[in-house]
């Protein structure tokens, strides 16, 4: 059981590279111990991509990469040690394909040793850019993700954020179909599958990946595919739905307190402090107008049957449904957070203007009784396909990026896809000191975290999380 007073620390305990050329006598590879020479290592995480990548920065002082005739297909492989103030010690592996150099400077005066910063990624990654596929598969969407993942890049997927209670479970809208991948990477065919599902609310679903965590609960609760644990990583298949129906991950909130440091405060409140905030380009009803995001129309003419299917869709309509489903504003003191339903133009209000038209041209029958990948049995659903490309540019009209202390998401075993508790101070000098009274009711509250970026030196662990929200906590005049 670990102490809730966390004390800061990690440590590189190994990172050995290898390479399939570079082996000795027996044809074994020669590993590399590079430990002493890591200066950084930072490891990325993201609900858009199916694979880790990460950079890693190290002091090259005996020549041994050029010895090396580095190639950019090398592998490395880290044990990182993270600890509690009990000295409770959980080991973190992750290993990487080393895809290239993305910088190499001089560092002293006599020129004989370098900084060279590396790049790398997921070995499934790898594979899954250099392949190509062209196969037809039949069943559900979620079933053909699962399964090119499995049979092409030998990894097995995890649907826990789908809401499925089996592994047999289905949450999807969409029907049972018939599909032929055109030549694609299994990478990009991922995509394009995933990018057509979506739950009955319209909400979009991602294939990503995640660390593979290490539990300290003491619940047993460790990764036992071993498959996930050679690589150091979880390839995931998430809903939207699932993902904001979530508790933070967080009981303590992390607050953004910049005039105390962190040597004022106690040891757990410390590992909750906001080291960095950053509010970028947000706002922007005008900009999700003109991408359809807020209004839109969808035409689809069928060429087997000469019909012609039309349908409007509204990003309100959608957000009423999300309600309806207890997915956002589940109690009255939250309310969505993404446009002003009031809002005219022209005396008209602005769901009367259709900023984008679709029109798609399906042939019903292509694969007799079984639909294709466009078709639908119910042509409502037609609707869905604009709903979750909307919904997903909704998400991102208002980002947060902030930094934090890396130990406390290492130990919550927190990820992209989680949920995190923030409490940012507002901008009122006059506000009173309590802490109800001065917090920003926008940007408090509970985020979705998008990216992840674990940042590990010789002196800290942070990582910079990219957090969207779709509801915020309503204001009572």
């Amino acid at each position: 059981m670990t102490d809730n007073s966390i004390k800061p620390q990690f440590v590189i305990k190994k990172a050995i590279i290898t390479a399939d050329g570079f082996s000795g006598s027996n044809g074994i590879p020669i590993e590399n111990d590079v430990t002493a020479m890591v200066a950084e290592l930072s490891i990325f995480e993201s609900l858009d991509v199916p694979y880790l990548t990460g950079n890693a920065v190290i002091m090259d002082t005996t020549g041994l990469f050029s010895d090396f005739r580095f190639q950019g297909t090398e592998r490395i492989e880290f044990e990182i040690g993270t600890g509690d103030n009990e000295n409770t010690t959980a080991i973190l592996k992750k290993r990487f394909i080393m895809t290239g150099i993305q910088k190499k400077s001089k560092t002293n005066e006599n020129a004989n040793s370098s900084s060279i910063a590396f790049n790398m990624i997921d070995e499934h990654g790898f594979l899954g850019r250099v392949n190509k596929i062209s196969k037809s598969y039949n069943g559900s969407l979620e079933t053909m993700v699962k399964r090119i993942l499995q049979n092409e890049l030998g990894r097995k997927v995890d649907i826990s954020y789908t809401g499925a209670l089996t592994e047999f479970d289905e949450r999807s809208a969409q029907q049972d179909i018939k599909c032929i991948v055109p030549n694609l990477t299994p990478i990009d065919a991922v995509r394009w599958l995933t990018s057509r599902i979506t739950t009955q609310t319209g909400s979009p679903y991602f294939v990503y990946s995640t660390l593979v965590m290490p539990d300290l609960s003491g619940n047993g609760d460790n990764n036992t595919n071993t498959e996930d644990n050679e690589q150091g990583c979880v390839v995931r298949l998430g809903n939207l739905d699932t993902m904001l129906q979530q508790l933070p991950f967080n009981k303590i909130p992390y607050r953004f307190t910049p005039q105390t440091t962190t040597m004022e405060l106690d040891p757990t409140t410390a590992s909750y402090t906001i080291k960095a905030i950053n509010i970028s380009a947000s706002s922007s009803t005008l900009e999700l107008m003109e991408k359809g995001a807020v209004m839109s129309q969808y035409t689809n003419t069928d060429l087997g049957t000469g019909e012609v299917f039309t349908t409007k869709y509204t990003l309100n309509k959608q957000l009423q449904n999300l309600r309806d489903a207890s997915v956002i504003e589940k109690d009255d003191t939250f309310a969505q957070d993404i446009l002003d339903p009031n809002f005219t133009l022209n005396n008209l209000n602005y769901q009367e203007y259709n900023a984008k038209k679709y029109h798609t041209i399906t042939s019903m029958g292509t694969y007799g009784n079984t639909k294709g990948y466009h078709d639908e049995t119910d042509e409502n659903k037609f609707n869905l396909k604009v709903a979750s490309r909307s919904l997903f540019f909704a998400l991102k009209k208002n980002p947060i990026s902030v930094v934090v202390e890396g130990m406390t998401l290492l130990i919550a075993r927190a990820k992209v896809g989680d949920i995190i508790d923030l409490d940012i101070i507002g901008d009122n000098v006059n506000a009173g000191e309590k802490v109800g009274q001065v917090l920003d009711s926008r940007y408090s509250g509970n985020y979705l975290i998008y990216d992840m970026k674990h940042q590990f030196t010789s002196e800290s662990h942070n990582c910079v999380l990219q957090l969207y929200k779709i509801e915020s906590e309503e204001v009572i005049e």
